[in-house]
């Protein structure tokens, strides 16, 4: 529909031959430019390179590079301040933001190849996709690297994100007053966080890869003053905390995979009313901690709970309804001691550790007021549609040892009967 648009709207074409075309190029008015393989606009340093000024334009098949460095201007690889706009099969480099659009409606970016300049430091980075006051926009089929964020969203509302790749990065998806917006089907790995929503309401989260975002302080979803979100389908794999709750109200958190992360669930009892169900949690170093307040989390809906792995190793389903006999205390009091005394993670390690674990949980003696799934399922549920596992990234997770986590984690997940493998990039 929208490329039928375009169609009635422009009134120019301009093909770019291959070579390097000096910028900045400013389309103001409804223009289709084609580049020929090897065309490349290259900027001057300063500045935007690109900047599309007319409703309806259409760029594709080109190769930007070299914006200026200007935080306060929004120096950018493309500048996007018009309706309907179409950019396809775009490698943009060397730039401060990738592309940038400001209060935009109904555009679409497709198979854009984005990356920041290397060795520049974190706080100098632009971020790769910048949707400002933005509504009713597709990103699909993207590939994002080596920038701050690999997407923000500021007061952008009714985007579809899906099908896309972001690695190397800080947050992979970064929200901010931001609603009703929809990311399916994309892969985060190797950044700090996977996604991070805040102060934003009815985002949906399906269906994505959260993995590798490894190391102390890396999550792979952050759900912080969130209201009504839904999380299903997803893969948590192989990350410092795999889902992080801060004051989330309404949440729907339900099919998801958690496995091989340093710690699966941190549930802080600010949140309200928010269903953590039909989740398959196992073989992380701990499950999940805090949520005591039964007001805060529902762990158990009309009789199903959630897997846990270590429940299901202790206990029974005499009964074969598909729920074990007795409650499940998800949160370790070990993990609690690990994330206030970070000098002690290398012990909790230890077989000693785990024992303690394990005896506190047999008979406890610390009040630490975890989670408590009251009817733990016997079985991992199935998610109706699971994301495929990549291959870790060895300089996040030691080399040959974090493909060895990876190879394990694979063989746990086709055990209990995931889908798990390597996922093509876009």
């Amino acid at each position: 529909m929208t490329l039928l648009l375009c169609a009635v709207l422009v009134t120019d074409t301009l093909r770019l031959a291959a070579g390097v075309h000096a910028g900045p190029l400013v389309l103001t008015r409804p223009t289709v430019v084609i580049g020929a393989p090897g065309a490349i606009v290259r900027g001057t340093g300063s500045g935007t390179v690109l900047e599309v000024l007319a409703r309806g334009s259409v760029v594709r098949g080109l190769r930007i590079e070299q914006s200026g460095r200007d935080p306060d201007h929004y120096d950018a690889g493309v500048l996007v301040a018009a309706d309907s706009v179409v950019l396809e099969d775009i490698v943009i480099r060397d730039v401060l933001f990738g592309v940038y659009l400001k209060q935009v409606r109904g555009a679409t970016l497709r198979r854009l190849d984005i990356a920041g300049p290397p060795g520049l430091p974190e706080g100098k980075r632009g971020d790769g996709i910048t949707f400002y006051y933005s509504h009713g926009v597709l990103a699909e089929q993207n590939r994002i690297a080596d920038v701050r964020d690999g997407m923000y969203f500021s007061y952008s509302d009714s985007i579809e994100i899906r099908d896309n790749d972001v690695r190397r990065v800080r947050f992979g998806l970064h929200y901010m007053f931001s609603h009703a917006n929809h990311f399916a089907r994309n892969v985060f790995t190797d950044n700090a966080a996977g996604a991070v929503i805040m102060n934003s309401r009815g985002v949906v989260v399906t269906d994505n890869v959260f993995a590798w975002n490894a190391g102390s302080r890396s999550y792979g979803l952050v759900l912080q003053q969130a209201s009504d979100p839904v999380v299903t389908g997803n893969l948590f794999v192989g990350n410092g905390t795999g889902v992080f709750f801060d004051n989330v109200i309404r949440g729907t958190f339900t099919d998801n995979l958690v496995a091989g992360n340093w710690l699966g669930l941190q549930l802080f009892p600010n949140s309200e009313a928010t269903r953590v169900t039909e989740n398959a949690i196992f073989a992380n170093t701990f499950d999940a901690t805090g949520g005591a307040d039964t007001t805060s989390y529902r762990l158990c809906v009309e009789g199903r709970g959630n897997y846990w792995g270590a429940a299901r190793a202790d206990g029974y389903d005499l009964t074969g309804d598909g729920v074990l006999d007795v409650p499940h205390a998800a949160s370790s009091p070990l993990a609690e001691l690990a994330l206030t005394h970070p000098g002690l993670r290398l012990w909790l390690h230890s077989p000693a550790a785990h024992t303690l674990d394990w005896a506190e949980r047999t008979f406890p003696v610390f009040a630490t007021g975890g989670a408590i799934d009251r009817c733990p399922l016997a079985r991992p549920p199935r998610p109706a549609m699971l994301s495929r596992l990549p291959v870790a990234p060895a300089a996040r997770l030691g080399g040959h040892g974090g493909q060895a986590a990876a190879s394990a984690v694979m063989l746990m997940c086709g055990l209990l009967g995931f889908t798990v493998g390597r996922r093509h990039r876009p």
